[in-house]
């Protein structure tokens, strides 16, 4: 990443955590400024192939979330209540306004989803990045048990760094240096030169519970900006097997339906499909998801 292009690092006190943050562009102006949301075991990292290019025209931060990254990592507060409000306060001690729009990917757009229906008059435009359309309820024959079975994060600590790549390159087509780097700091990086998760294991299944538990299809009434859905289409989450593909793929479709079916105080509800495009599309898309971010932004305000 080129210095024009790196972003101030920081930290923040908000609902009594140090959370990390990475912020682009200046301060100040008529645009309202961005919070980026990371997914469930990532960090703020993830938008550096997409932050710089929005921050050209507004102010651009990027949160570390409880318990991910660098920011506190207490044992409670994974509920979608607390997120939102540790969301808020950061805005707050940040200085974003009273209206600030939001992005979220993967479980950070269902957060986004839940801070414009929850504070409402905070949010000025909403975009949900491959997240914030279904519930894993909705999976045929789901019970909890066997949702937190299928996705419990997997314990790697103490894989070599070459392994951990090798997963990376084969999850995210062409991936490339920029984005080996990003991956190596979303996670741990440890002196022996292996990696682990920065999220812990008991705290990662709690969010799997919030999120079991959530009702996105609920939320969309409540929702009053603008919203822009950006899905990938065509490949789930890399290295996942055809049914797995297939079935994300039909959640997502039928999350995007109601959605535009339910979301009716909302100005407009727009659906961008990226065909041939993993999950992870601030790293493997991120130009051609700037854009998109970029132009519904200009749009919505």
């Amino acid at each position: 990443m080129s210095d024009a292009a790196a972003p101030h690092e920081g930290f923040v006190t908000a609902g009594g955590l140090r959370l990390r943050y990475l912020e682009w562009g200046q301060r100040g102006g008529d645009t309202p400024p961005l919070l980026l949301l990371h997914g469930l075991a990532s960090s703020a990292a993830i938008w550096e192939l997409v932050a710089p290019a929005l921050a050209a025209e507004r102010r651009v931060v990027a949160l570390d979330q409880r318990g991910h990254g660098l920011s506190d990592k207490p044992d409670d507060g994974y509920d979608f209540a607390t997120i939102v409000a540790d969301g808020v306060a950061a805005a707050d001690a940040l200085g974003l306004g009273p209206r600030f729009a939001v992005a979220g990917h993967s479980w950070g757009a269902n957060v986004a989803l839940e801070l414009a229906a929850r504070r409402p008059e905070r949010v000025a435009a909403l975009l949900l990045v491959d997240g914030g359309f279904g519930m894993l309820r909705e999976r045929p024959g789901a019970t909890w048990e066997q949702v937190s079975r299928d996705l419990a994060p997997p314990r790697f600590a103490g894989t070599p760094r070459e392994t951990f790549l090798g997963w990376v390159r084969q999850g995210i087509p062409h991936a490339g240096p920029e984005v080996e780097e990003i991956e190596l700091r979303i996670v741990e990086l440890r002196p022996d030169d292996t990696v682990g998760p920065r999220l812990a294991f008991e705290n990662h299944m709690k969010i799997l519970r919030a999120m079991w538990d959530e009702d996105p299809a609920a939320l969309f009434p409540a929702v009053r900006a603008p919203t822009r859905y950006i899905l990938a289409e065509g490949a789930g989450v890399g290295g996942a097997s055809v049914a797995a593909e297939d079935g994300f793929l039909a959640a997502k479709r039928r999350g995007a339906a109601q959605a535009r079916e339910r979301m009716a105080g909302a100005p407009s509800v727009e659906v961008i499909w990226l065909p041939d495009t993993v999950h992870d599309i601030p790293l493997q898309r991120p130009a051609e998801l700037a854009s998109h971010m970029g132009a519904f932004l200009r749009a919505a305000r």
